[in-house]
């Protein structure tokens, strides 16, 4: 299930030189060092802060210029890619309200603290890596690297720089952090914490929009030469739903009524050797269709019905592409949806860590400037890029010397 936090492997990043298309000339003003900055340090390269240097802290927690212009490069990188920033003067101009730049420096500020606060709760809660765990967040990045190389043609270095990230805060941030919530996470469950009431998983239902229903599918017919079913075909299947629905409705009981009907005749997928229905029990979803176990997503026609039931009610037959379908409302509190409670239930504790995080800005926060920055890197990107071009071109042969004269 897509929650709404979510610290998970792998963060979210493109390759700046497709993410950050149409540069301009960097900026020349650029934020006082704080510290000798290192040979490799993009940061201070590309805006003149040092990767150690403190920006904010939340709940005492340090988030330094390595963790902060990682998630401001992503967050630049996205409104590009949603058409914000077109040229210079958009800078200027504002997204969902917020002066642009204040808006990138706030998402970038809201990332970075979720990772800072989510490792300091850990720490808190005495919750370590294993060397195990250690070893298996290294791996990861080797295999990061690997797939860098063989698919874009950039060492994992490479790929770090261009991000403005190191790679001990990549790797704490994409493969141990997220491992540190998920034992703290097993921690409260274990604990009972996470033990969701009847009121609880209310609670979570009506938050998150979750809905279940089952449905029987009275299919189109498939025609020998692949063409779609004609309207008569379509009549037909809508015929014979309304007789069926029919019978449900005048049912002693419509509920038993339709699961024998569902187990005899509907035409949903079902398993070659038994013939038993693969989701006997229906589907659980959100109301954008997405399934809550995250296998893919339901049409929307049978959303749209789906989520208009009351537990018990029967729909008017419902047309997709793959026939008719008359479904049956019931509970959402399923055994499913309570064993995502959890998860659930985490986020929540994470949204409220992230509501109660005190967060002190430094001036070094409160002077950077976002296009500064973006212009910096992208000179780098050109610098980066003419160096390659440099090395891959191939040395100047020389010149061929005269073949000796044969004698005559």
């Amino acid at each position: 299930m897509n929650w709404k936090r979510s610290l998970c492997a792998g963060l979210a990043a493109a390759l700046l030189a497709g993410a950050l298309a149409g540069c301009t000339a960097p900026s020349d003003v650029q934020p006082t060092p704080q510290s000798t900055p290192a040979a490799d340090d993009i940061a201070y390269q590309a805006v003149g802060i040092t990767r150690d240097t403190v920006l904010f802290t939340a709940d005492g927690a340090q988030v330094t210029a390595d963790d902060y212009l990682y998630w401001l490069l992503n967050a630049i990188a996205m409104a590009k890619n949603s058409g914000y920033l077109a040229d210079d003067t958009a800078w200027e101009e504002e997204i969902d309200g917020t002066p642009t730049q204040e808006y990138l420096k706030r998402s970038a500020l809201e990332n970075s603290k979720l990772y800072a606060v989510a490792q300091k709760r850990a720490a808190e809660a005495g919750v370590t890596l294993t060397q195990e765990e250690q070893d298996e967040a290294a791996a990861q990045m080797e295999s990061l690297g690997s797939t860098l190389e063989a698919y874009y043609g950039v060492t994992l270095q490479e790929y770090l720089d261009q991000q403005c990230v190191s790679q001990a805060a990549y790797q704490r941030m994409a493969y141990e952090i997220p491992v540190l919530v998920g034992k703290l996470q097993e921690e409260y469950t274990q604990a009972g914490e996470f033990t969701p009431t009847d009121e609880d998983m209310a609670d979570m239902i009506q938050r998150e929009d979750i809905h279940s229903c089952k449905h029987i599918l009275l299919a189109f017919p498939e025609n020998e030469d692949g063409s779609d079913p004609t309207e008569e075909q379509k009549a037909a299947v809508k015929e014979e739903a309304d007789a069926l629905l029919a019978e449900l409705q005048a049912a002693d009981d419509p509920a038993a009524a339709f699961e024998t009907a569902m187990n005899e005749r509907s035409d949903d997928t079902r398993d070659p050797e038994t013939n038993e229905l693969y989701n006997p029990q229906g589907y659980t979803f959100l109301a954008s269709g997405a399934m809550v176990d995250g296998s893919g997503s339901l049409v929307a026609p049978f959303v749209q019905a789906g989520v208009a039931l009351a537990e018990g009610e029967l729909s008017q037959p419902v047309e997709t592409d793959y026939g008719y379908h008359i479904l049956l409302g019931q509970s959402a509190d399923n055994e499913e949806t309570r064993s995502l409670y959890p998860n659930y239930a985490m986020n929540r504790r994470i949204d409220q860590w992230m509501a109660d995080a005190a967060v002190e800005l430094t001036d070094v926060y409160e002077t950077l400037d976002p296009k500064a920055f973006y212009d910096g890197m992208m000179a780098l990107a050109r610098q980066w890029q003419e160096q390659a071009q440099a090395e891959a071109s191939p040395a100047p042969e020389e010149s061929a010397q005269p073949s000796a004269t044969p004698a005559e």
